[in-house]
Formats: structure tokens, C-alpha cells, sequence
């Protein structure tokens, strides 16, 4: 059974190299078009995200992928999709197809003012991120989210702006045991740029989550923060503010928020970076409220002209409030990424979670080997 997806991966593979010498990218009245195609074949060890009785198998991945991308003087637009098929070795009964489509869009009114919107829609069977899964209802189903961000920004001088914000997120989730969930999110700012390496803001965030069906919970954010540049690479960026809480059992809260990072972009090759967030989230899987904290770090570099090399890492704590569950997620990966030619790329990644909690059945660990080309036309 375990050699079943390798054929595939090899003629798949095969049959990319034969589309490599078509020409699939090309300018309609100034749209970039894009086609992008796929396979890989990786190992999971825990393809259900269990803690006893767990699954191992291989698992064969194939994906088309559009691009559309327009700019003028005063706007500019892109547009891209994907469609992945995951086929199974062993776990037939889990073949599936996911989607993902992803909108951003730009408009300059004048000099002084500008909107931006953005909206992104995934399906899929399992998260993405160490971030997709710090919080997460363990097991494998699939969910559907869409995020839309829109922004207006205006500068009244050359030091001073002011923008509004709105967020919209749905998550609906396949698994029986938990509810979907609505998220908007309504927002002010002001910034300030006293000299060029130093940035004021202030902001008020309203945030409700919506339970359907179930009950809902709202958020009053007050913050301050700055940017402040060390040289013209390195920064740190930092937010703390308190959340006003009325929570879904009518409780009322008032918390920290504390978010910070440091970036180092060390040159045109290298770039690292390290993040840490503290407070109070209405997480989309339970009608409660996730206490936590949680860092992450990156690494991205050229190794050689060809090879490129990323790590990562993150380790989240974070309690359930008042059904006093504890989770603790530990992740790190390593990547690879080899040029074969202008269109085409080698990919090998390892990812590593672990999940420990205070219940039993959500705790896990998952190993994952992922060996893939992509071609970019």
C-alpha cells in the first residue's frame, strides 16, 4: 500500500516536467497571469491528531493554483486560488479536496487617503500554522473560514494619520461537538511620526463573537504602542493596552494585552524575527474564554545562489475560563527550498507539535515529512 502514493508522486512529477516548456504566464491589458501546479508526497504519523490509537500514513498531494494581479496609478488588484487533492495510501475514507481563494485590493482616493481590503477563504481538513493549532479542538474534520479586512487610512500631515478598520470572520466547522462561530471586529487608530525612526499609536478596538447556535461575547480594547527603529533593518514593535470583557456567561473581565516583536531583516538574504502575545481571545472552537500567552520565532536565509533554508518555532500556554482546561502546544519546523530552475522548486519541510493539556483526550504529538516540487508558469 505505501508505494501506491510514490507511483502517483513519480508520474505526477513526470507529467509537470512535460508542462515545464509551455508557456502559461501572460499580460492581458496589463493583468499578470499566473498558473501555478504541484506534488509532493509526505509521512504523518498521527493523521488524526490523537493520543492513543494512532494513524500513520503516507499521503499524496496534488494542487492547480491561479494568479491574477492588476496594477494602475492609483489602485492595484490581485487574486489567487488554489486546489489541493490529498489521496491516502492506507485511510482511503480520508481522500479529500480543500480550496483556499485570497482577494487584496488597494485604492489610492488621493496623496492623503487610501482604503485597503483583504479577504481570504480556506477550506480545509487540518490547520496550517502552530497559530491554526495553539487552541484548537483536536481531531481531523474540516472547517471552513473567511476573513475580510477592510481599512481606510488618512494623513492629515506628514507626522499624523487617522484610520478606521472593520473585520469580518466565519468559521464554519464540520465536527458535530462544536458550534460555528461569527467574529466582527470594528476599529480606530491614530499614529504619529515624531522622527523617522520612531512611531506613536493609539487605538480602540469593538470586538463580538457570535455562537450559532449559543451566546455571544464582546470586547472593549484600549492600546498604545510604538515602532522604533534601531537601524534602518532592525525594530521592535510593541502594543499593551486592557480588554473590557462581558463574556458569554455575562461576566465581566478587564485584562492585559501585551504584544511585542523584534524583526531583523540582517540583509537581503536573511531575515529573523521573534514575537510575544499575552491576553485574554474569544477562540472559535468553545464559548469560553482562552487565557494565554504565547511566543514564536523565525529564521529565513540563503544558504547558497539555490538553497534556502527556514526554521521556526512556537510554544503557547493558554487556559480555558471557567471550565479550567489547560493546553500547552510545543512546534518547531525546518525547510528547504531548492531552485531547479526559473519556474520550478524543490521543497523538503519537517514539522514536529507536541499538545499536552490537562485533559487527557486532547493531548497528541505529530511528526510530518513533506517532500514536494512546484512549478510557477
Amino acid at each position: 500500500m505505501k508505494k501506491i502514493p510514490i507511483i502517483t508522486f513519480i508520474i505526477f512529477i513526470v507529467w509537470l516536467t512535460g508542462l515545464s516548456g509551455s508557456a502559461f504566464c501572460f499580460n492581458y491589458k496589463g493583468i499578470d497571469v499566473k498558473v501555478r501546479c504541484s506534488g509532493s508526497e509526505s509521512y504523518d504519523d498521527n493523521i488524526t491528531f490523537v493520543n492513543k490509537n494512532e494513524r500513520k500514513d503516507f499521503i499524496t498531494d496534488i494542487s492547480l493554483g491561479l494568479g491574477l494581479k492588476y496594477e494602475g496609478k492609483t489602485h492595484s488588484i490581485e487574486l489567487g486560488g488554489n486546489i489541493y487533492q490529498q489521496l491516502f495510501a492506507k485511510y482511503h475514507t480520508f481522500n479529500n479536496t480543500s480550496e483556499d481563494l485570497t482577494l487584496d485590493f488597494r485604492q489610492e482616493f488621493s496623496k492623503y487617503d487610501r482604503i485597503t481590503l483583504k479577504d481570504v477563504f480556506t477550506h480545509t481538513y487540518e490547520p496550517r500554522s502552530f497559530e491554526d493549532v495553539f487552541g484548537r479542538t483536536p481531531g481531523r474534520y474540516s472547517y471552513f473560514k473567511n476573513r475580510l479586512d477592510l481599512a481606510y487610512t488618512k494623513d492629515i500631515t506628514r507626522q499624523f494619520s487617522i484610520g478606521a478598520k472593520y473585520s469580518n470572520e466565519v468559521n464554519d466547522i464540520s465536527k458535530e461537538d462544536i458550534n460555528d462561530s461569527y467574529l466582527n471586529i470594528a476599529g480606530l487608530e491614530a499614529t504619529y511620526f515624531p522622527s523617522s525612526n520612531i512611531l506613536f499609536m493609539l487605538s480602540y478596538d469593538f470586538t463580538c463573537r457570535n455562537f450559532n447556535p449559543g451566546s455571544s461575547a464582546t470586547t472593549h480594547t484600549v492600546a498604545s504602542g510604538l515602532r522604533y527603529y534601531m537601524t534602518k533593518q532592525f525594530y521592535f514593535d510593541g502594543r499593551a493596552g486592557i480588554d473590557i470583557i462581558n463574556s458569554y456567561d455575562n461576566k465581566n473581565y478587564a485584562k492585559p494585552v501585551i504584544l511585542a516583536s523584534l524583526v531583523n531583516d540582517i540583509d537581503e538574504n536573511s531575515r529573523a524575527s521573534i514575537s510575544f502575545a499575552k491576553r485574554y481571545y474569544t477562540k472559535a472552537y468553545a464559548q469560553d474564554l482562552f487565557d494565554y500567552w504565547e511566543t514564536r520565532g523565525t529564521f529565513t536565509t540563503q544558504l547558497y545562489k539555490r538553497l534556502g533554508c527556514s526554521i521556526s518555532g512556537f510554544y503557547g500556554e493558554g487556559e480555558y475560563i471557567p471550565v479550567d482546561v489547560t493546553d500547552k502546544l510545543r512546534g518547531v519546523s525546518v525547510a528547504f527550498t531548492y531552485d531547479l530552475s526559473e519556474s520550478s522548486k524543490g521543497n523538503l519541510r519537517y514539522t514536529y507539535s507536541d499538545v499536552t493539556s490537562t485533559i487527557d483526550t486532547r493531548e497528541y504529538n505529530k511528526n510530518k515529512i513533506f517532500l514536494g516540487i512546484s512549478y510557477e508558469f
